[in-house]
């Protein structure tokens, strides 16, 4: 029986293998792929170019005001950069404008092509790359992005015409060099920070959106991987007319130089949003000319935080005017949010920012003005609205200039003349918002993600598979032929105890099975890759079956009869089935905890803790009846119990053991000895359906927290 037991472990481990090095090759076929002209027409077509247009946007949480009137206009082809020192409200601006969840109170308005769209309608069109690049690493470049168009691209559209678009997308953004390089971690050989980042940007572009908002996309990389990554954006918004928001921190000079719009926030307000060709000359004009040599990104940080003071000759009082824009200027200032290689300048836009700056004054010649660098702190009068007296200067000096009514009248302008495109065929709202992949096809995509993700880490399986086999051959020699005594009993108790303690803490590795993707999935979920219930059956599906069925099915083929349990083929499937349930429940327990506490280090502890409390209720370590009343309740809730309970009857119910005193032989039959112990000879089916109801208890737990709260929270 060994032998027959030790062939059926090592033909089925064949199999697996059969199996994992079919699927490996097969997935990585990454051959011709070919698809026909109209299919190739309608990918190159499907992009509709967009204007971006935001308008007096606010925003409070908890009665503090974290944005203030802030508008702003992109026009496809162009890129505009939100910059801002920490704290200047730069990610919440751009979370509000993605249409992202927040949990304070937003108001405003944002157009896309002067039109009010609805937000399902809107989410089709944008895209949103977190600052935090976060990927399964043992996929490659082209899996990667793959996964994504696959999940989120038209279930209409076919898997040929998906894969070529995610090829397009490579070569648009120049990473179509490293496409079988895997994505990698923290630690082991992988692609570069910048790379990383152009290939969460892929992932977004797949699905062709007209505005792509990106989080801080230099963030952590060197200077010449983020100038890499900007002209990437760049040379995206120009040669493929999309329009590309992102925020950033403080770039070197060389990549502000190729912003066409920014926009300078401090403290939630705008102290510039406009060309970013005219920005010096703006700052120049009210007073605050950037040095010679000096990074004008530096220089406007520094700025918002108070760095940069008029000398006392300087008017520090502002005098509002009563600014009114003629409406041919403003005609021709338009050309300003005009999308072009080059921003141009305009006399009429010039003229209009120095009589503004005039009016603002009380010295007007602000190129004689000096700015110089203030060394010493200062203490700044705090204003009303909580803002010091410099800042409150610099918000009011654009409020009342050229730029900012430029900025509102063409908002103006351009949502009137949407307005007669309403129910037109041009009009945006007119795009019909294509089927997305059923749940069938979601888990499907899903599950060979995971399955792939699991085979190229094959350490886990490996090692619960080698623990399996060699414990149940140190138990089948251990416990070899045990006999049908006292003592028998005593061994086959230790045995089955044993196993439950073996299984139980091998199914703490559930715990990483949602933590390591916690990120990835709330990301995928809110970018809507999935719905949370086909990635969560997929994740049980590929955990339950390699790592919590293999393993007690290994060591029942191996161990069963060396120790020489009780013969039959049905005690052998009822002692499997027990055997099982109770590492599905065991795993159950721990996912659920892994999923509700997202700390690993305290789910761990909890796990650990709730393992040995059921160990303790279980019926060896103490006797179930003798435990205090008030304590008697816990031993429901111990799975361990169930399982003792129902394997000892399983294996004694009609067992006679004999015992050898002074020269007699006692028969003793097996449901005495289970009476004696505090368990009951009629629990065995009971209990089987206590671990099944335990187990989907659990696993019912997991799904619902899933689904309700482990999602964005901004």
């Amino acid at each position: 029986m060994v032998i027959i037991g030790l062939s059926g472990v090592s033909l089925f481990l064949m199999i697996i293998g059969s199996v994992v090095t079919y699927y490996a090759r097969k997935s990585n076929g990454n051959g011709i792929i070919q698809i026909s002209d109209d299919e190739a027409g309608k990918l190159m077509a499907e992009h509709t170019p967009t204007s971006l247009i935001f308008s007096e946007i606010s925003y409070t949480v908890n009665n503090r005001k974290i944005l203030d009137n802030v508008s702003g206009i992109v026009q496809p082809g162009q890129v505009m950069a939100i910059m801002g020192a920490s704290g200047a409200g730069k990610t919440t601006l751009l979370d509000i404008l993605a249409k992202r969840l927040k949990s304070g109170t937003a108001t405003g308005s944002i157009y896309l092509n002067g039109q009010n769209v609805a937000s399902e309608q809107y989410k089709k069109l944008i895209g949103y790359v977190d600052q935090e690049d976060v990927m399964i690493p043992t996929l490659t470049v082209y899996e990667t992005i793959l996964y994504s168009a696959l999940l989120r691209l038209p279930r209409s559209m076919s898997t040929a015409a998906k894969k070529f678009r995610v090829m397009e997308v490579m070569q648009e953004l120049g990473i179509d060099g490293i496409k079988d390089s895997k994505i990698g971690q923290p630690g082991a050989r992988s692609i570069s920070g910048g790379e990383r980042r152009r290939v969460a940007i892929a992932c977004e572009l797949v699905t062709s959106p007209s505005v792509l908002f990106l989080d801080e996309p230099t963030s952590g990389l060197d200077a010449y991987n983020a100038l890499n990554v900007v002209e990437c954006l760049v040379n995206l918004a120009k040669n493929y007319k999309r329009t590309v928001v992102f925020t950033v921190h403080q770039p070197r000079s060389n990549i502000v130089t190729l912003f066409d719009q920014l926009l300078l926030l401090a403290s939630g307000r705008v102290v510039y949003s406009g060309p970013e060709s005219e920005a010096q000359s703006y700052f120049k004009l009210i007073g605050y000319p950037c040095p010679p040599g000096f990074n004008i990104a530096d220089y406007m940080i520094d700025l918002t935080m108070g760095a940069i003071r008029r000398l006392p000759n300087q008017p520090s009082s502002i005098v509002k005017p009563s600014l009114t824009a003629d409406s041919a200027a403003v005609d021709e200032d338009n050309a300003f949010f005009a999308p072009s290689q080059t921003p141009k300048t305009t006399p009429s836009f010039q003229e209009g920012l120095e009589n503004t700056t005039e009016q603002w004054a009380t010295q007007p010649s602000a190129g004689n003005s000096n700015v110089t660098s203030a060394p010493d702190i200062q203490v700044e009068e705090v204003q009303e609205d909580g803002l010091p007296s410099y800042l409150k200067d610099l918000v009011e000096y654009y409020q009342h200039s050229a730029i900012a009514v430029v900025i509102k009248d063409v908002i103006q302008n351009t949502v009137d003349a949407a307005q007669s495109l309403e129910g037109d065929q041009t009009s945006i709202n007119s795009i019909s918002i294509y089927q997305r992949p059923g749940p069938l096809a979601q888990f499907q995509i899903l599950a060979n993600r995971t399955f792939k993700n699991l085979y190229r880490n094959p350490m886990l399986m490996f090692s619960h598979y080698a623990m399996a086999v060699i414990l149940a051959l140190v138990c089948g020699s251990l416990f070899y032929q045990v006999s049908n005594t006292i003592a028998g009993f005593q061994n086959r108790m230790g045995l089955f105890f044993f196993y439950e303690a073996l299984l139980g803490f091998m199914c703490l590795t559930s715990l990483q099975v949602f933590a390591s993707e916690r990120i990835l999935f709330v990301r995928e979920r809110a970018n809507g890759y999935y719905s949370p219930t086909t990635y969560f059956l997929a994740k049980v599906l590929f955990d339950i079956i390699p790592l919590r069925v293999v393993p007690p099915l290994m060591m029942a083929l191996i161990s069963y009869y060396m120790v020489g349990l009780v013969e039959g083929v049905a005690q052998f499937f009822k002692f499997l089935l027990v055997l099982i349930l109770f590492n599905l429940t065991a795993a159950a327990v721990c996912l659920a905890i892994g999923i509700v506490v997202k700390n690993l280090s305290l789910a761990n502890l909890l796990a650990c803790m709730v393992m040995l409390f059921s160990m303790l209720f279980a019926g060896l370590l103490l006797n179930k009846d003798s435990m205090p009343p008030y304590f008697g309740w816990l031993k429901y809730l111990s799975f361990f119990n169930y399982t003792l309970e129902a394997m000892l009857v399983n294996e004694l119910l009609y067992l006679q053991l004999v015992e050898e005193r002074f020269g007699l032989k006692i028969d003793v039959p097996g449901a005495t000895i289970l009476s004696t112990f505090g368990f009951n000879a009629k629990n065995y089916w009971p209990d089987v359906i206590r671990l099944a109801s335990m187990f989907l208890v659990f696993i019912l737990i997991a799904y619902i927290w899933l689904v309700l709260f482990v999602k964005e929270r901004r």
